[in-house]
This record gives C-alpha cells, structure tokens and sequence, in this order.
C-alpha cells in the first residue's frame, strides 16, 4: 500500500543528503539530525538536561552570593545589576527581575566592606554547586559517548572545578565586554590616537569578540567533559551549532515571555513566574548544549582516523598492540 506523499517524501530526503555534512564521509545533512536525534532519544537527553537544571539552579545564588563579596572589596556590588540589566534583551524580562531581587536580598544581607567568613563560605558553595553541575554534564557526555567514567574522582573532580572556574571566567569576561565595551573603545582609541574611528570598529567589534568567547565556553565543555580522547578540529561544529541555537532560542524565548507568555505564567504561577520562567530558560540552554555534544559525536563517527561508538581513543592516535599482532602473525605463519 503506497502513503500518499511518501515518495515526495523520500526524494526530498535524498535531495537532502546530497548537501554533506564538512569534515564527514558519507553523511547526508538529513541523515546527520536523524541519527543526531536518534542518539538524543537513546541517550536520555532530556532527562539529564532536567537534572543539569536542577543543580544548576542550586549554583545560581551561591555564585552570586560570592559575586557580590569579592566586588563588594572594591564597593562595586552595582557592577552585577548593570550585567543584568545588560541580560535583559536576551533573558527572559521575567527571569531577570526574579534574580535582580535575589540580588537585593543578598546585598541587604551582606557585609560589602570585607572579605567575611560568610563569603568564603560562598565561594566554597558556589564551586561546589557549579562543579556538581558540570559533574552531571561529565556523565551525560559519557552515556552519550558510550564510555565508562575511568578517572580517578579526584581528576573528576578537578575536571569539574576547573570547568567550573574557566566557564565563569569567560562569561564574565564576556559580561564586562557588553558592559564597558565602548567605554574601553574610546578609552583605547585615545591611547593609540585614532580617535572616534576606532572607537566605532570596536563598537561593532566587540560583539563577535563576545560571541568567540561564548563559543570557546561551549567547546572547553565539550572537550574536557567526556571520559575520551577529544580534539578541538572535532568538537568545532557542534559548538558552532550549539551557540547559534542558543542565541537564536535566548531571543525568541525573551521575545516569547515578555509578549506572549509572560502574563499567562503569571496567571497560573503568580510569585512563582519568574523562577518557572528562569528553569524553563536554564532547562532549554542546558537542552541545547547536550544536542551540540550529540551532533559532534555523530560527526566524529564519520571522520577518517575519529572514534567509533564506545571508544575513546580516536584511530589515528592509537598505538599498535604488539602482542596482538604477534599472535596475528604466528597463526598466519602457522596456517601457511
């Protein structure tokens, strides 16, 4: 029995996959996000990125908690609404207004003057919560790549904290770029005297800058995450993927819950919205950044010299088993 438009169907797909995937051999752009989301079904993707939302959550307010002690030893704490105000064309309007007055409470609630107890023991909660969250990320990655987790749990744990301390440091970095980028324009220009020319290219300039930085976030996860061994060549397009979606999802998603969907969360959640509204944004983030792990597998699986399901080292980096080969030769010899 033929399926009406079956056959329209099928042409379309293979008219698909003669654009190929770059880097891979043999593999069609619509067979790429089959197995792309073949593999997210397999691998319980949306569930792990449920939990990833979970303990990232618990990381948020420690993180800014320690934010708002390390700047308040320079009487910079507004420093941090300024970032958010700058998140709110991005962010959900909802989400932003919900962390501005954790914010408040924080700051109300602290000593801004000096380096306390409480705020080391900020920064120990704010380590712990975010490496816990990159440690979840650790295992996804690794059911994703089909590998048992054969790192000690101290170099597990180092991993995570490391992840934990590099990612901050980028996102800040990237923060402070959107923030004071025009003043460090104009303050630059003047210093090498090209005045307000240069000031107007890194106006403009800065934005890709943010974006390389943000990227580099995403392919520092994806490189150190998975108990295997990764090369950066490898991990280049699901990163590139990754963001773009997670721009595009930032924007529409802003556009969405301050036009269309921000006054019916509030109608059912009430007080709650904002906090709905931010696990929704973290949950659809955390979403996107494990399907960008997915489709660099898929790819590695077609690059000459990359690794197949379940291993984790890449051909091309592999070492002979010279006993293996000996045996080889023996029965080879034996059978002549």
């Amino acid at each position: 029995m033929k399926i009406p438009g079956m056959q329209l169907f099928k042409k379309a797909e293979r008219k698909g996959n003669e654009a190929e995937v770059p880097m891979a051999e043999n593999l069609g752009l619509v067979d790429f996000f089959k197995l792309t989301y073949k593999e997210m079904n397999e691998d319980h993707v949306m569930a792990f990125a449920g939990n990833l939302t979970y303990k990232g959550l618990f990381a948020v307010f420690p993180f800014f908690t320690f934010l708002l002690s390390l700047l308040g030893l320079f009487k910079a704490t507004d420093l941090v609404n300024t970032m958010v105000d700058k998140l709110s064309g991005v962010v959900p309007q909802s989400a932003t207004a919900f962390i501005e007055d954790q914010l408040l409470s924080i700051t109300e609630n602290q000593a801004q003057s000096a380096f306390t107890f409480g705020a080391i023991i900020s920064i120990l909660l704010a380590l712990w919560g975010v490496s816990g969250a990159f440690r979840s990320v650790m295992e996804a990655m690794n059911v994703m790549y089909e590998v048992e987790e054969d790192r000690p749990f101290w170099k597990v744990y180092g991993i995570s904290i490391f992840m934990s301390l590099a990612v901050v440091v980028l996102l800040l970095g990237a923060l402070v770029l959107v923030v004071f980028g025009e003043p460090i324009g104009v303050a630059v220009a003047d210093v090498v005297g090209l005045g307000s020319v240069f000031a107007t290219v890194w106006s403009i300039l800065q934005w890709p800058v943010v974006a390389l930085v943000v990227l580099f976030a995403f392919a520092l996860i994806y490189y150190f995450a998975p108990a295997a061994r990764q090369r950066f060549r490898w991990i280049s397009p699901g990163s590139l993927i990754a963001f773009v979606f997670w721009l595009a999802f930032s924007l529409l998603f802003s556009l969405y819950a301050s036009t269309f969907g921000g006054s019916s969360y509030n109608e059912t959640y009430g007080s709650l919205a904002g906090v709905i509204i931010l696990m929704l944004y973290v949950y659809y983030s955390a979403l996107i950044m494990l399907v960008g792990a997915e489709m660099n597998q898929v790819i590695e699986w077609h690059i000459p010299g990359g690794k197949d399901e379940g291993e984790k080292v890449p051909e091309d980096d592999r070492k002979p088993d010279v006993h293996r080969l000996n045996r080889e030769d023996k029965q080879e010899g034996e059978s002549r």
